[in-house]
């Protein structure tokens, strides 16, 4: 049995929201580890698929999209995709969360992740109410498909999880470390480690997206467990691979340029952290149109962002909300 990991983030660019780096675990029964994995897609071509076009509308069976969150997720088309991806795929044997907060709960990599007292994401009624966007007959199909087609193929959705780091957190971290790309990096550290110390004696093969434009990761590798011996085995403008061993555990890892396209775990991180990113956001935007009715809401990015805390100004004046508590450092 091999472990097949996946590590990617969502809201390191934005200005304004949390940053969100989830890792998911699969383990695959029939797959020795010590190789790269195969391609899940190509494991499972009746149930999973890359494009939401391809999800069974033309009549034939259902299927799910999995892929980088970019790529299923935009306003107009709104959560739908990246909610039935997630949801579908959730390891949830109690059940799937009922609300925002409980799946909070379940992901959280770590107590901070878990909750948030800034006013404008907390909510004591758990709203909203999930599934958002798909229908609960639909998602009870597919998580049924998913299950038996995915135990014929010897694959197991083992764990998913996600640190959530709103801005208090990020902008501590950040003025700790000196730059956001350390803070970020400091998230996909802590996941290592957790594959590292839970699945380490199973070498697991773990997939990281590029961290902005950074070749080389042996150094920061180094730092993860002590006594760990590190072998670069390559380094191009596109992907890097590293072998880790100490301990009688093992573990590899590539760093890779849309890395959401090769390998469906790094996709599959991709969509959580994105859905989890954005149902915050709907939380956010809800609370300042409430107080603020007359400035436009935001998505967080730069620029909008900027003008969103410069139309919001006012109302912040009035509350004694000092600006740097929405905004992160760049």
């Amino acid at each position: 049995m091999s472990v097949y990991a996946g590590i990617d983030e969502a809201g390191y660019g934005p200005l304004l929201g949390p940053l969100v780096v989830s890792r998911c675990v699969f383990t695959l029964r029939q797959h020795d580890p010590g190789s790269v994995p195969p391609c899940l897609w190509s494991l499972l071509p009746e149930l999973l698929c890359r494009r939401s076009r391809d999800c069974g509308a033309d009549g034939s069976a259902p299927r799910i999209a999995v892929n980088d969150s970019k790529l299923l997720y935009n306003p107009k088309a709104g959560l739908r995709h990246l909610e039935r991806g997630v949801l579908s795929l959730l390891p949830a044997p109690g059940g799937l969360p009922a609300d925002l907060s409980g799946l909070l709960e379940q992901l959280a990599a770590d107590p901070e992740s878990a909750s948030c007292t800034d006013p404008w994401y907390r909510d004591d009624s758990g709203a909203p109410a999930l599934p958002l966007k798909t229908p609960p007959a639909e998602l009870a199909a597919l998580r049924g498909r998913f299950a038996g087609e995915a135990e014929k193929a010897g694959v197991r959705l083992e764990e998913l999880r996600a640190a959530v780091v709103f801005e208090e957190r990020f902008n501590r971290l950040t003025g700790q470390t000196g730059s956001k790309a350390l803070c970020a990096w400091g998230f996909v550290a802590a996941h290592l480690s957790s594959i590292w110390e839970r699945y380490g004696e199973r070498d697991p093969y773990v997939v990281i997206d590029r961290q902005g434009g950074r070749k080389a990761y042996g150094p920061l590798l180094a730092g993860l467990t002590p006594r760990t011996r590190i072998e670069i085995l390559e380094e191009t403008p596109s992907v890097s691979r590293y072998r880790l061993a100490g301990k009688g555990r093992g573990m590899r890892v590539e760093v890779r340029v849309h890395s959401e396209a090769v390998h469906l775990p790094a996709a599959y991180a991709s969509m959580a952290a994105k859905y989890l990113r954005e149902l915050l956001m709907g939380r956010y935007r809800a609370y300042w149109r409430r107080l603020a009715p007359e400035v436009r809401p935001t998505a967080g990015y730069y620029r909008d962002g900027r003008r969103f805390l410069m139309e919001l100004q006012p109302t912040l004046s009035r509350l004694g909300i000092p600006r740097a508590a929405l905004a992160r450092r760049s």
